[in-house]
Formats: C-alpha cells, structure tokens, sequence
C-alpha cells in the first residue's frame, strides 16, 4: 500500500480534477496519480554550462559569413552613443535650477 498524502488544490484546480475524472469514468485520485506518474517519468531537463565550439561551428555552418565592418556601422547607426552618462559623474554636479 502506498503511502497517503493531503494535497491542497485550489478551486480551480479541484473543478478541473472532478471534471477530469468524470469525463473518463475515474475517481479524482486515480487521475490524480496518473497526472503524478506522467510527470515524474518525463526526463529532468538540465542545462549546459558550455557548447563545444565543434557543435557551434556545425550548427551556424550554413549561414554567410559576417562583415565586421558592416556589423559595426549598423551597429552604430542603432545606439545613440550620446545617450550615454556616468551616473558616477552625475552625482558629483550641482543641480541647477531653470
């Protein structure tokens, strides 16, 4: 026998589940325990900390190479180089009033 367990469902939740286990002539805890069982069993997802450069090269392979003179004026024409500040710098003025 299985080990018994309180499960706090919102009404939403709670709703759905009934629904469930009526449309498919089960009880809410059969359901229940099938939902469990299904996403136990999917595979844990775990992220690289690295690509291998191999597996970058043969995945970008078919794209044209890159200008990086052109990259860079449109970069340039895309970001406003005024608009940038030293918040550092700022501290340090006087306000003056208009």
């Amino acid at each position: 026998m299985g080990m018994a367990m309180t499960l706090r469902l919102s009404d939403a939740q709670t709703e759905a589940l009934r629904r469930k286990a009526e449309a498919e002539h089960r009880s809410m805890q059969q359901v229940a325990v099938a939902a469990i069982d299904a996403y136990v069993q999917q595979p844990t997802l775990q992220r690289r900390r690295a690509v291998p450069v191999a597996e970058l090269l043969d995945l970008f392979a078919d794209l044209p190479p890159m200008d990086v003179a052109s990259f860079r004026n449109e970069l340039d024409m895309s970001v406003d180089q005024d608009a940038y500040f030293d918040v550092y710098e700022r501290a340090g003025q006087k306000q003056t009033s208009e």
